[in-house]
């Protein structure tokens, strides 16, 4: 099940207590454009190692990536 709509940290922390763990919504990030979003995932893979709080904190578990 993927949330919608995720707008603040109440719900994210409310929808995590009912076991959810796929969301989006303007709480990581506003809609994106193809490009602006090649960016996001670019510069992602480009990062030496996420923390998990990056991988919470947008809209797509894209971000949990680790290249190499």
């Amino acid at each position: 099940m993927v949330a919608e709509g995720v707008e603040t940290p109440e719900q994210l922390d409310l929808l995590r207590s009912m076991g959810c763990d796929q969301y989006q919504g303007y709480y990581f990030s506003p809609p994106l454009n193809a490009a602006a979003f090649s960016e996001l995932v670019r510069g992602r893979q480009e990062a030496a190692l996420l923390s998990e709080a990056d991988a919470v904190r947008t809209h797509s578990k894209l971000a949990a990536y680790k290249a190499g």
